[in-house]
């Protein structure tokens, strides 16, 4: 049986232990609901720690992933609107063209047209030059990236029908040009291969009563255009790497004409940058890759077009007509690419949204505190701090009734 003591107060050191536990809840307590936060520190729950910072870590890379595919985005449609304006351009001039393909003007009605079409050349070079982001140029070719070799190639602006059957192409027998092939090494490179011009064939009368077609080749590049002689019926010949078979033309079809529009190979090449590069994902080379080619007269091949050629006649016109059709095909591949990498930020953007906000859920399920919960351990340690106060009290005075011994 265990005795009075004064050495030791064992009841009060008993009420101090659970009075300090209940008061260092309770301070915990206080914390939590001050913060919201169930774990304010390692201690609280280590491994809860560690597991909610990660996912908190991947949600902000995930909601800053989300605004560097915005700026893409703001970047994209700032060279589309350029290429818009480039694209209108484009169209005045071919206008011009046209214009300046019929015979019935004067050499100083196509010097006008020529005017006209050089000074938008010129903006057409300074909107490739100037157009930029944030500093970041677009549609210089800096940041081009890779870009494949393209085939050169031919078209059939235009095949007169003759007045006589004859053997043809089989989607259209009976036509000037019967049959149309290149030549070995034709799709190589622009410096050996086929370079950009116009091929006519026109069927003239030799005399009254023979007639021939008349093969003539307009160079884009230098602006020249070489008679290169004449061919009779059924006869072939290969011009800037295309070999072409008239068909069979008689006296009838004198006057008639056909166009053959070549475009050169386009080499292979790489920006010394590379291409704009965006960090559209939470990890490292989670990335998206924009090359936007130049759009230069010089790389959409229309810097030497002259429709006031007088040696060259019209010649000189209908080819540039044919340049700046190939122009506008590159302009609107361009913008289709870049309209296509719109719709995958666009995607992109939105499934960084998601997984951030999926992510917020998850380290909020870890990290928060239910309120709730925490309010009535917060009430329920509240009174036991507050009774053992006074058992406390209680406690010391409890070691004065060995005095009643002495009396």
């Amino acid at each position: 049986m265990q005795g009075l003591s004064i050495a030791n107060n064992l009841l009060a050191n008993q009420v101090q232990y659970n009075l300090n536990n209940n008061q260092e809840a309770l301070k915990n307590t206080v914390a939590q609901l001050s913060s919201g936060l169930r774990i304010n520190s390692a201690a609280d729950d280590p491994s809860g720690l560690a597991i909610a910072t990660n996912l908190q870590t991947q949600v902000d890379a995930f909601q800053q992933a989300s605004q560097n595919v915005q700026d893409a985005n703001n970047a994209a449609q700032v060279a589309d609107g350029a290429l818009s304006t480039e694209t209108d351009i484009l169209q005045r001039i071919r206008s011009l063209t046209v214009e300046a393909s019929s015979s019935i003007n004067s050499p100083s009605d196509n010097q006008n047209l020529q005017d006209e079409i050089s000074q938008l050349v010129l903006e057409v070079n300074r909107i490739s030059q100037n157009t930029n982001f944030n500093g970041q140029p677009l549609l210089d070719g800096s940041h081009a990236g890779f870009q494949p070799y393209v085939d050169a190639s031919f078209n059939i602006t235009s095949n007169a029908v003759l007045a006589s059957a004859g053997v043809g192409l089989p989607d259209n027998p009976g036509n000037l040009i019967a049959s149309i092939s290149a030549t070995a090494g034709f799709d190589t490179t622009a410096a050996t291969g086929a370079q950009d011009g116009t091929i006519e064939l026109q069927v003239i009368n030799v005399n009254s009563t023979t007639v021939a077609v008349d093969v003539q080749f307009y160079s884009s590049s230098t602006g020249t255009a070489t008679d290169l002689g004449t061919v009779n019926a059924n006869t072939s010949v290969t011009v800037d790497g295309v070999t072409v078979t008239v068909g069979n033309v008689t006296a009838a079809d004198a006057g008639t004409t056909s166009y053959i529009k070549v475009s050169q190979a386009v080499a292979a090449s790489s920006s010394a940058a590379g291409p704009l590069t965006i960090q559209s994902g939470a990890d490292e080379g989670d990335t998206v890759q924009i090359g936007i080619q130049a759009t230069n007269a010089q790389t959409l091949r229309i810097s030497n077009i002259n429709v006031a050629n007088t040696s060259a006649g019209v010649l000189a016109a209908e080819d540039a007509t044919g340049q700046i059709d190939n122009a506008l095909n590159t302009l609107l591949q361009q913008r289709a690419q870049l309209g296509a990498v719109i719709v995958r930020l666009n995607e992109d953007a939105n499934n960084d949204n998601v997984a951030s906000v999926n992510l917020q859920a998850s380290e909020s399920a870890i990290r928060d505190l239910n309120v709730g919960q925490a309010t009535t351990e917060f009430t329920k340690l509240q009174v036991l701090v507050q009774v053992g106060t006074s058992v406390l009290a209680q406690s010391n005075a409890n070691a004065q009734s060995v005095l009643g011994l002495f009396r």
